[in-house]
């Protein structure tokens, strides 16, 4: 019978195991650890733990290494930290600290949890039978944390690293934009690693990130080629995204039509498809992104939350309502209209393009209201005049410690400038200065032009004396400024 769970189990029968569980009269520690395992393996933690506890609550057997590093598993799963301790302090008191494969789950555990000094204190425990899998669990960690020196320090610890490893740190590097990526590929290469389907999208991504690089990516390119990469889907994906970021959508257009040519257009991938849609939208060719969209559409082949998130710029962007209804029509009918991302650029949309209420209708349904959502409301509602409303959602966003950017805050001070609140517009003026935004063009433009209607010479001239990069707009809004102040010289 345990035997027959395990089957369902590797067939992912879920419902099937469960029920011959159910109907078991007596159940031994092999029984219950499979069915622990099938729920964790299953997709339902959840289940897995619930049942661990009821074993726990009889204690009709004793749990063995393989029950609680299937219930470690779960706990990972859904951020169960305190059971994870619990079952953490059995193994220890049950010495099992010698098996590795259960000591790497319950590392894996902590780090899943985001307790990487509990991690770190595990794997500082386990040295003497630490594996590669417990050096790439804990790197894994801090690059999920953004804690890259901390990863860089374990790696160079690491006795033998091997491509996991590698891929590990350029991933969590390249996640944190640092050209130092590019650094640890050519030392990938240099000691005799074959970089592979992961690798290569790390450094185009680092390249098209950059100004300058596009040389490089030209060389890792040809690189993926000759190593038989290029063809790979997160290869492509990343080639155009690097081409197309770095002013050369023509190759990118040039790479992408190739490969429709050579496999048909039904065979590509939606990351295919999606790379090159936002490489058009990127470099505001906004109709070919509309084309190319109407051709995904037309293929068959089901859009994502990235592919409605690019359709939904490509309407902001062209300021056009009815092809904004129509695409929110069709995201309702797939069922990403709720998807925070989709969710968030649709709220942006409406308010752009002045339907304010369908804007907050939107907005008040979101599951989570990002940064997004909220910089396009107040936006929206500045530019319909409607001040007290803005006000209101500026206090929130940043009573919620959401990312303001300098064109919410320009947006701000032009309504402070239109309700002549200039004490309001003091406060957001010493937002800035401790945001750092006193200095960028969209900021300090709408601060001078704030100053400038309220009269306030003195500040203008500050301010614009500070501005190390002074543009067209910024020029002109000094010289109004100072011209309508009777300082026409």
């Amino acid at each position: 019978m345990n035997n027959l769970i395990t089957l369902y189990s590797d067939f992912t029968q879920l419902t099937d195991a469960r029920k011959l569980f159910d109907e078991m009269p007596v159940r031994n520690i092999v029984t219950w650890t499979s069915v622990v395992y099938a729920c964790t393996r299953g997709g339902k933690p959840h289940d897995a733990i619930e049942l661990f506890n009821k074993m726990s609550d009889a204690q009709s057997v004793m749990p063995t290494g393989f029950m609680y590093s299937a219930v470690l598993k779960a706990c990972g799963l859904v951020g169960d930290v305190q059971l994870g301790r619990q079952i953490h302090e059995r193994i220890s008191q049950e010495n099992l600290e010698e098996d590795v494969i259960l000591m790497n789950t319950l590392l894996h555990m902590y780090v899943k949890c985001g307790r990487l000094s509990d991690a770190r204190r595990v794997f500082d425990g386990m040295l003497s039978v630490a594996n590669t899998t417990s050096w790439n669990t804990l790197i894994s960690g801090y690059c999920g944390q953004g804690l890259m020196e901390e990863a860089v320090d374990m790696f160079q610890q690491m006795p033998d690293p091997n491509v996991a490893s590698w891929n590990t740190v350029i991933a969590g590097l390249a996640d944190n934009g640092s050209i130092r990526t590019l650094d640890f590929v050519c030392k990938m290469h240099q000691e005799g690693l074959k970089l592979d389907e992961f690798t290569f999208p790390c450094a185009l991504k680092i390249c098209g990130g950059h100004v300058g690089f596009l040389a490089m990516g030209k060389q890792i390119h040809c690189y993926a080629l000759k190593s038989g990469f290029e063809s790979c889907s997160y290869s492509l994906s990343a080639l155009v995204d690097m081409y197309s970021n770095s002013s050369a959508l023509d190759e990118a257009v040039r790479l992408f039509e190739s490969y429709c040519t050579r496999n048909g257009s039904n065979c590509l991938s939606l990351s295919f498809w999606n790379a090159m849609v936002s490489g058009y939208v990127g470099n505001g060719e906004h109709i070919q992104a509309l084309n190319l969209l109407s051709s995904i559409h037309h293929s068959g082949v089901l859009f994502d939350s990235y592919t409605w998130s690019s359709a939904l710029k490509v309407c902001i962007n062209l300021c056009n309502l009815g092809l904004g209804v129509q695409v929110h029509g069709l995201i309702v009918i797939s069922g990403y209209e709720l998807d925070c991302v989709v969710g968030s650029i649709a709220t942006d949309l409406y308010a752009k393009l002045g339907r304010m209420k369908d804007s907050f209708a939107i907005f008040d349904r979101l599951p989570e209201q990002d940064s997004i959502a909220w910089s396009g409301l107040i936006i929206g509602c500045a530019k319909a005049g409607v001040s007290s409303e803005t006000f209101s959602l500026y206090r929130d966003m940043v009573s919620l410690g959401l990312e303001v950017d300098q064109f919410v805050v320009s947006a701000m001070l032009k309504v402070c400038s239109s309700v002549s609140s200039l004490g309001k517009g003091k406060q957001i003026h010493a937002f800035c200065i401790k945001a750092g935004y006193e200095t960028k063009a969209v900021a300090a433009t709408a601060l001078v032009d704030m100053y400038s209607k309220r009269g306030e010479i003195e500040e203008i001239i500050a301010l614009f004396n500070g501005l190390s990069d002074r543009d067209v707009v910024c020029w002109t809004g000094i010289i109004v400024g100072c011209g309508q102040n009777g300082k026409s010289q």
